[in-house]
């Protein structure tokens, strides 16, 4: 399939574009590097082997799926055994969530909505229900983070996921019938996923939110 951010070139190839490259971090799928390309501050991520080419090419086609709907660290360009995209700048979510600050909740409906969107493109990220570090938040902009363990699926578990954190993050503060309740809405969105059933999520989520705030205040 024709893509117009891929280009036949290998990694080699492209070092001389980049300024101010280096190793940013290293992991067990591969090496990532950090420069600027263009004025822009990028990441480069490279696979440890070549068994591990096609996962740079399954996040490249996904991060153009999840762009296309504002999701994810801009996809700049990916070659044969690289990827590009810009270097996301802010505090991960678990700092965010360790100052115990209000803002958090709407923090996690912006998430929510944003895992709704992944859900209806039948990509499931999988890592929704540990998202202290693969969500960074810029202002108050919540970026998905870390794409390359997605999958195409039929029965992604975004929302799920997702809303099984935040009641987890709520349980000390709302009933146990509560978040009975909030499973039982779970159950019935993953049976159908349709709309009415995440805007219940939503009702039901925002409701807790607002008992949560006014008990504090």
């Amino acid at each position: 399939m024709y893509s117009p951010n891929f280009v036949p070139k290998k990694f080699q190839d492209i070092v001389q574009e980049i300024q101010n490259l280096h190793l940013f971090k290293e992991g067990w799928r591969g090496k990532i590097y950090r420069g600027t390309l263009d004025s822009r501050d990028i990441i480069i991520k490279t696979p440890r082997n070549p068994e591990l080419l096609k996962n740079i090419r399954k996040e490249a086609e996904i991060l153009e799926k999840v762009n296309s709907k504002g999701i994810g660290p801009k996809l700049i360009k990916y070659g044969e055994d690289f990827l590009i995209e810009e270097f996301v700048v802010g505090i991960h979510l678990k700092d965010i969530l360790n100052k115990g600050d209000f803002a958090v909740y709407d923090l996690f409906e912006n998430i929510l909505k944003q895992a709704r969107e992944l859900d209806k493109l039948n990509i499931s990220k999988d890592e929704m229900h540990r998202p202290y570090t693969n969500i960074i938040v810029s202002g108050d902009r919540p970026t998905l983070l870390d794409f390359e363990s997605s999958k195409i699926t039929s029965n992604p578990k975004n929302v799920t996921q997702f809303f099984s954190f935040i009641l987890s993050y709520m349980k000390f503060e709302i009933k146990t019938k509560d978040i009975e309740a909030g499973i039982e809405l779970m159950k019935r969105y993953k049976s159908t996923y349709h709309e009415q059933e995440f805007e219940n999520l939503i009702i039901f989520f925002r409701e807790k939110k607002e008992k949560i705030i006014k008990k504090v205040k």
